[in-house]
């Protein structure tokens, strides 16, 4: 939330929500595309926020089908009908829709949404057909809205309007649009923000890290993102999660900022020997590698419900080096677990000091555990949760699922990762959802 306040105000994200509120008031739809991170879809539901509009929104995935944009068929009490999906409701009620992922739907789904793109005209399966607010309204002026209603004509509203949200294809995974459904929309690039607005923005975050710092880190991440790198095989650096790493280094800035940028860019999994030589040189330029001076969380000495009004936070304290540090996390609705022993996990130093990072990490952002089998991801997991009184909601993937995340953790690193074991043999992934984990 933070980061989406900061955010608004820099002049970039201005001048792309004027773009699209000129694409609005001449009643067109728009595509926002660019590189992977929260950054278009904050822009399109900032944009929602200043007009005050409803939306409808799906992600998209190569499970959608046409059911869940158009209706979807189902029974209650013997009897078969139609619930209307998000474009259709989009439609009648004059919402925005905003569909994110087109690069991920199957290439047969969207052309679905082709006439309702460029006429505001679609058959339903229930027999219904969705008009224009414009014709409707002519066939008004010689008809009753009893007629129109008995031949199952429905008025699609004036105020309805469609954003997508998407990659470019190529450079990243997936599916290329069809140009007829391409040309439905008045696209724009929305790539990462300027350097000296990303750097203002991390200099308001950051205020008990030097500047100079700063500047050093954000330097490297744009590096890891340009041409030269894309060349060399080394997936884009996740620069809106900058944030989240200027946040724990404010908290600890006695911290290696080295192992800051290993959570969020984890090259020793995921890249070969080139690539890893050329991390490190980028490391060295911009004086980022790790010295002496610089420490690491050792163990959590103190865990605690937040005093006050907080019932969904804890006080957490962290041992790095002699000091310790105390910070306020999300915590879940169970009993916090006070004592550090117990008959199903014991606890080794490097045991101690991923749990400590793990609440870093928590601090401000979701988080991936990477390890190999049986190393312990999930027993890990649940003695977190357990330390926050969180519930455990396991989700299993399977072999579609794993590679549909390959690509996700690849190109679009947007949680903090804590490796356990170097070989990325198996992923588990564990996202804080409402009071679950």
């Amino acid at each position: 939330r933070q980061w989406v306040r900061q955010v608004y105000k820099l002049y970039a994200i201005v001048h792309h929500l004027r773009w699209i509120m000129q694409k609005d008031l001449l009643g067109q739809d728009v595509f926002l595309i660019g590189p992977p991170g929260p950054l278009r879809r904050s822009i399109a539901m900032q944009y929602l926020e200043l007009t005050k509009r409803e939306v409808e929104y799906i992600a998209l995935s190569r499970d959608t089908t046409e059911t869940d944009l158009k209706q979807r068929r189902e029974i209650r009490d013997g009897s078969a009908f139609y619930l209307d999906q998000c474009a259709v409701r989009a439609a009648t009620e004059g919402r925005i829709l905003v569909l994110e992922g087109l690069e991920k739907a199957e290439r047969n789904v969207l052309p679905v949404l082709n006439n309702l793109l460029e006429n505001r005209e679609m058959q339903l399966e229930d027999g219904r057909f969705l008009m224009s607010a414009e014709r409707y309204d002519k066939l008004l002026q010689s008809h009753t809205k009893s007629e129109l209603d008995a031949w199952k004509i429905v008025r699609v509203s004036e105020d309805f309007r469609v954003i997508a949200l998407g990659l470019p294809v190529p450079k990243y995974s997936g599916n290329p649009l069809d140009p007829p459904l391409r040309s439905r929309f008045q696209a724009r690039d929305v790539y990462h923000l300027p350097f000296k607005d990303h750097l203002q923005l991390l200099y308001s975050i950051g205020s008990n890290i030097s500047t100079e710092r700063i500047s050093q880190l954000l330097s490297f991440a744009t590096t890891l993102c340009s041409q030269e790198s894309f060349t060399l095989g080394l997936p884009d650096f996740p620069l809106d999660s900058l944030s989240a790493a200027v946040q724990i280094l404010d908290s600890f800035p006695m911290m290696s900022v080295q192992h800051v940028v290993d959570r969020l860019y984890p090259y020793n999994v995921f890249l070969g020997k080139e690539g890893r030589t050329a991390v490190k040189d980028a490391l060295k330029r911009f004086e980022l590698q790790d010295s002496e001076s610089h420490l690491l969380p050792q163990r959590i000495t103190k865990v605690e419900r937040a005093h006050g009004n907080k019932p969904f936070k804890a006080d957490v304290t962290v041992q790095i080096g002699e000091k310790e540090v105390t910070f306020q996390v999300p915590a879940g609705t169970g009993l916090l677990k006070k004592h550090s022993r117990s008959d199903t996990f014991i606890k080794t130093s490097s045991h101690n000091q991923l749990l400590a990072e793990m609440m870093q990490s928590h601090m401000v952002k979701d988080m991936c555990l990477i390890g190999g089998k049986g190393c312990g991801k999930t027993v890990i997991a649940k003695e977190f949760a357990d330390i926050l009184g969180y519930s455990i909601e396991p989700i299993m993937l399977y072999q579609v699922s794993k590679l549909c995340f390959k690509y996700d953790l690849k190109y679009n690193i947007q949680v903090l990762i804590l490796c356990i074991y170097s070989l990325p043999l198996s992923v588990i992934l564990k996202t804080a959802v409402g009071l679950h984990i």
